[in-house]
């Protein structure tokens, strides 16, 4: 195994983060370019790249199970096939390539710094593929974000607007927008061969973030899809929180268990995704702030500052963070939501995926139970008292969540829209 200014069975020598520190989670900061100033190197314990790898590996296998099963869970279980759920699923995509582009030749780096062992169209293709996919995971929890709006705040809207095939021509418009966006990676991503101390040519893998056009781009990636977004999101999420509140709507159904029941699994579902929300823009905060610092920061100054060790913990941790965001969604689905977790049972343990039990099933069964026939037999007066009136308080029942649908519609909250997302 070769490393840089290394030996052959001493520890990896890593140099400080330079030109390639953390310009993506993925793509390998590799052989001193010429003119690196070599003095700025230092080792690190085998016991820490064991560690590393290790949580790399428990992240790859949990991100890529967990993942899968929630397309499984959408394309088995009928009642999870809804707006939201298609764009969970996208976004399930999303983690998944990174997870499967990204962990491997993260794992990679972490035992052969030096010399880039993937070829030139890896170094191309690895960091224009993570772009691309984090492009599309924010564009995602985007188009969520307004999917929610429009089905608690414009109700009437979101039956004509949020359609199924509506998503998926919005699904198709977002991949293709993050891969265009993701094309400038290309230029600015350098694959060479340099001379080592031992004079063999050794391939570099590099990202130039300090020049004009790298810092330009990043700093529009940064701002377009990542702080744009969570401004825009903090304010959906807001007046969303605000509509789920208002007093008018809780009056008007406050005496309506259907209605209550259904207002209670919508706040769930957008509490879910709320959570997926914060989780999302937690997770790739420092990944985006040391990005932003190490496009204006020099080498020398960062290793004065906090030490070459320092810096590659620095590195692992962002990078660890980035990984557990395309990780953890399937976790929060099943921690936050009912409904998937009694969709992953249907799928799995039920045998019946296409069979409508659930919580809507719920709803369907306790309207159909009302309607049971009633004991008619002659002979018992009092029977047919009891059932007379049962039939006209089911009738009032029934004039009275019409009265609060309604109002409801007054208030542009329509009770009625399904919301089947998990």
């Amino acid at each position: 195994m070769r490393h840089v200014n290394g030996t052959e069975r001493g520890e990896p020598v890593y140099p400080t983060f330079g030109e390639a520190f953390l310009y993506d989670n993925c793509t390998a900061g590799t052989a001193l370019p010429p003119g690196y100033n070599s003095t700025l190197l230092f080792t690190i314990p085998q016991v820490e790249l064991v560690l590393l790898t290790a949580v790399y590996a428990l992240i790859f296998v949990v991100g890529v199970v967990g993942n899968l099963l929630v397309g499984v869970v959408v394309a088995k279980v009928r009642r999870m096939r809804s707006p939201t759920n298609y764009l969970l699923l996208n976004l399930s995509v999303a983690d998944l390539l990174v997870l499967l582009v990204c962990v491997p030749a993260a794992i990679q780096e972490t035992w052969v710094v030096s010399p880039w062992l993937l070829g030139e169209f890896m170094c191309h293709f690895i960091p224009y593929m993570e772009f691309s996919t984090f492009h599309a995971s924010t564009l995602t929890v985007i188009a969520i974000g307004v999917e929610r709006y429009y089905a608690i705040c414009l109700p009437l809207s979101c039956k004509h607007v949020l359609s199924g095939g509506f998503i998926v021509r919005v699904m198709c418009a977002l991949w293709a927008a993050a891969f265009l966006t993701a094309v400038p990676v290309f230029f600015v991503t350098e694959f060479s061969y340099d001379r080592g101390d031992d004079g063999e040519l050794a391939a570099n893998c590099v990202m130039h973030i300090d020049t004009f056009g790298g810092r330009l781009y990043l700093t529009a990636s940064n701002v377009v899809f990542y702080f744009a977004p969570l401004a825009i999101l903090s304010g959906l999420y807001v007046v969303i929180s605000r509509n789920l509140r208002e007093p008018e709507l809780h009056q008007s159904i406050r005496q309506g268990s259907v209605a209550r029941l259904r207002l209670q699994a919508r706040r769930q579902v957008t509490y879910m995704l709320l959570a997926v929300v914060v989780v999302f823009f937690l997770c790739l905060l420092p990944y985006r702030t040391i990005l932003m610092v190490m496009m204006y920061a020099t080498p020398e100054s960062l290793f004065q500052v906090l030490g070459g060790p320092a810096l590659w913990k620095l590195q692992a941790f962002c990078r660890v963070m980035v990984f557990i965001n395309s990780t953890v969604n399937p976790v929060l689905y099943n921690l936050t939501s009912s409904k998937f977790r009694q969709a992953f049972r249907t799928a799995f343990c039920d045998g019946d995926g296409d069979s409508d039990r659930g919580t809507e099933a719920g709803f369907t069964t306790r309207n159909s139970s009302r309607r049971h026939p009633l004991n008619t037999t002659t002979g018992n007066s009092t029977a047919r008292s009891t059932a007379s009136t049962s039939n006209g308080s089911r009738r009032a029942t029934h004039l009275q969540e019409l009265s609060i649908y309604s109002r409801s519609r007054q208030y542009g909250k329509e009770l009625t829209v399904t919301d089947s997302t998990v």
